[in-house]
C-alpha cells in the first residue's frame, strides 16, 4: 500500500512528510504508457504534488505543472488533501540515458516554469510560479516553498525505473521549518541532508516511511498523521458533457452538423466517452432554454 506520513521533531518545530507512491506511479507509467526518463519526471511531478497535498485543509487540492522548453513539454500532477493523485504528461515516449548515474529528468524537462495552483475553496485559486531551478523537480519544488510561500524547505524526490520500463520505487521526503525553529537545528539539517541518501535507494532497500523519517532527520520525532495514496480520477460523463456545453451553442451546432459521435478521452485517466447526437441536441435546448430565461 502506497502512503503518506507527517511527523514533526519531538522538540523542535520541524515538520517531515514521507511518501512512498510506488504502485501509484507504476499505474500512472503503465497508463499513460511512459518511456523511462519520462516515467522519472511523471513520478517525481506526482510525489510533489502528493507532497504539497500534506499541507492542505479539508476539501482542497493542488496542481503541480511543470512546463520547459525540453522534448517532455510539460508534466502535470493534481492532488487533494485525501491524498488521491491523478496526473498526465505531454510526450510520454521520452527516454534520453542517464545522467550521474540518473535518468536525466532535468535535459528533458528543459528551462520553463514551476507552477503552483490551489483550490482552496475560495473564489478565486491561489496561483504562484518560479522560473525552474533544474528541472529536476526537487529542487524546483524546493525553490518554490522558499520563494512563493516563504517556507524553508528540503525535498528529495526518487523514481527507479527497472530495465522491463517498470517503476520499481518512487516516493520522497520534505522538511521544513516553522516559525521558532532555532538556529542551531536549521544549521543541522543543512550539514546532515546533503549526506542523506537517494530515497528511491531506501525505497528499494523495504524502508518504510518512518525509516526514510529517521534517516532524513535523525532526530526523535512523532507521527501526527498517515493517510493512504491513490491513483484517482475524478472524470464522468457528466463533466464531459459541461466540458462540451461550456464550448457554446454555435460550435456545439457544427459537431451537430457534422452528424458524427463525439469521441472524448479523459487526458489523465484515459476513459474514453462517446457522445452521441441527441445528447448534444440536448446541450443546444439547455442553452437556448437557460438564454431565454434571461
Amino acid at each position: 500500500m502506497d502512503v503518506l506520513v507527517k511527523a514533526m521533531a519531538q522538540d523542535e518545530p520541524i515538520l517531515v512528510v514521507a511518501l512512498i507512491d510506488t504502485e501509484t506511479v507504476e499505474k500512472a507509467r503503465a497508463m499513460h504508457d511512459t518511456f523511462p526518463t519520462a516515467t522519472a519526471a511523471l513520478g517525481r511531478t506526482m510525489s510533489a504534488a502528493l507532497l504539497l497535498s500534506s499541507l492542505l485543509k479539508e476539501g482542497q487540492k493542488v496542481i503541480v505543472q511543470v512546463a520547459g522548453d525540453g522534448p517532455l513539454q510539460g508534466v502535470v500532477a493534481e492532488a487533494d488533501w485525501q491524498c488521491r493523485v491523478r496526473s498526465y504528461i505531454k510526450r510520454p515516449h521520452i527516454h534520453l540515458g542517464l545522467k550521474d548515474g540518473k535518468l536525466d529528468v532535468g535535459r528533458a524537462i528543459g528551462k520553463g516554469f514551476f507552477n503552483v495552483i490551489k483550490d482552496l475553496g475560495l473564489r478565486d485559486y491561489y496561483k504562484g510560479s518560479v522560473p525552474l531551478q533544474t528541472g529536476e523537480i526537487a529542487t524546483d519544488l524546493a525553490y518554490y516553498l522558499n520563494q512563493s510561500e516563504q517556507i524553508p524547505a528540503a525535498v528529495s524526490l526518487g523514481v527507479y525505473v527497472e530495465t522491463d520500463n517498470a517503476a520499481k520505487a518512487s516516493g520522497g521526503f520534505m522538511i521544513h521549518s516553522l516559525p521558532g525553529s532555532s538556529e542551531e537545528i536549521i544549521d543541522y539539517l543543512e550539514n546532515r541532508l546533503p549526506g542523506v541518501r537517494q530515497v528511491s535507494a531506501m525505497i528499494r532497500e523495504g524502508l518504510g516511511p518512518e525509516q526514510i523519517i529517521h534517516e532524513a532527520l535523525g532526530l526523535p520525532f512523532k507521527i501526527l498523521e498517515e493517510r493512504e495514496v491513490q491513483y484517482y480520477c475524478h472524470c464522468t460523463r457528466g463533466r464531459v458533457l459541461d466540458a462540451i456545453a461550456s464550448i457554446g451553442k454555435n460550435d456545439i451546432e457544427e459537431l451537430i452538423h457534422k452528424g458524427e459521435t463525439v469521441q472524448v478521452q479523459c487526458e489523465f485517466c484515459k476513459a474514453e466517452y462517446s457522445v452521441a447526437q441527441g445528447e448534444l441536441a440536448a446541450l443546444v435546448n439547455d442553452s437556448a432554454a437557460v438564454s431565454a430565461k434571461k
